[in-house]
């Protein structure tokens, strides 16, 4: 795909779910019985609750927050967040200490997402989301910033699924871990499918083989891959009477269901600890040589990038001593060489 072709791509992705926001179309039954879908493919009722009004738009095919097995205090950042389900559910598990992200490339979903902050706020008492605009191929995060990163039926609708994928790798803390609720293919789909605009916004045709996305997080260099698919998602999302999927039949074959070509997949995967504790090494390293020279731009530098890396207080103090007894030392190496050498020299 060119350039030219994915930026077409993106075009039409962003109108349609601008559309969808301003509730001038649905999508993935979406319109019809949010709650209703959300409670079939694995969200519980009380989870639910706490979400505010219209956060729910029925675009979901998993429950990524389920998967993420989330802990107090983590950062979690949500891809394609829309009105911001995902991003209230997790904020809810990780709490008061804890912040969760929400992305989306869409201004309309973003101000939907972000209408909903005070309404959450007044039921759970937590301060603890922020959505931004930007797209998933280009996370408007720092490096190795984000705990666990999340997504749900959105990846497949990218133009470039390997740059989401870096991207997610780039993001994630070392040890972390992506936990993507998204639509795959097991068989191609006809080629009339593939084709339509309307598919692919209602994350249809933008699905890949599970082989092909098995292989692009593989590339990203995330590890310990899992992949569990769930095939009655998408009967639950088929059988719902939404004119996407009417079409969709009309280009099957008789004998023929869309669960016979999609499913519902959770793809799991991790930041490689031990390789991401080589490059947190690195930085500690360099973080000791800048105070062993005494560079003060250069230790504020290493000391927040440490951070970013979720290095803790204790290895960043463990490193500025370092520095501090090889600078102490050269320096008392100095005074003992230059008063052996000065008095030697003056006496010729």
């Amino acid at each position: 795909m060119t350039g030219k072709g994915n930026n077409k791509i993106r075009d039409a992705v962003r109108l349609g779910y601008a559309d969808i926001a301003r509730g001038q179309s649905g999508c993935c039954c979406g319109s019809a019985e949010p709650n209703k879908l959300a409670e079939g493919i694995g969200y519980r009722r009380e989870e639910l609750d706490i979400v505010p009004q219209g956060a729910n738009m029925g675009l979901s095919c998993g429950n990524p927050t389920a998967i993420a097995d989330l802990k107090p205090g983590q950062v979690v950042l949500d891809l394609g967040s829309g009105g911001g389900l995902d991003v209230f559910i997790a904020a809810s598990k990780v709490g008061p200490t804890g912040y969760v992200i929400g992305v989306d490339m869409t201004a309309e979903m973003v101000s939907k997402a972000r209408a909903g902050i005070e309404a959450f706020a007044e039921k759970t008492g937590l301060s603890n989301v922020e959505f931004r605009l930007g797209e998933i191929e280009h996370l408007p995060a720092a490096d190795a910033s984000v705990d666990v990163v999340i997504s749900n039926c959105v990846v497949n609708l990218s133009p470039d699924k390997q740059q989401v994928w870096k991207e997610i790798a780039r993001v994630l803390k070392p040890g972390g871990k992506a936990c993507i609720s998204d639509l795959a293919l097991t068989n191609p789909l006809p080629q009339k499918v593939q084709e339509s605009i309307a598919a692919l916004i209602g994350c249809v045709a933008g699905a890949v083989l599970i082989e092909q996305t098995q292989a692009m997080i593989a590339a990203a260099g995330l590890v310990h891959p899992q992949v569990v698919v769930k095939p009655s998602n998408m009967d639950r999302m088929a059988s719902c009477n939404d004119s996407l999927y009417q079409s969709i039949r009309q280009h099957l074959p008789a004998d023929k269901k869309l669960s016979d070509y999609i499913v519902s997949a959770d793809f799991i995967a991790y930041k490689d600890h031990s390789a991401a504790v080589s490059s947190a090494t690195k930085e500690l390293i360099a973080l000791g040589a800048s105070v062993a020279c005494n560079c003060h731009p250069c230790v504020i530098f290493h000391t927040n990038k440490a951070q970013q890396m979720g290095l803790g207080h204790t290895e960043i103090q463990q490193a500025v001593h370092i520095g501090k007894m090889v600078r102490t030392g050269a320096a008392r190496q100095m005074d003992e060489l230059l008063e052996k050498e000065i008095p030697h020299h003056n006496k010729e």
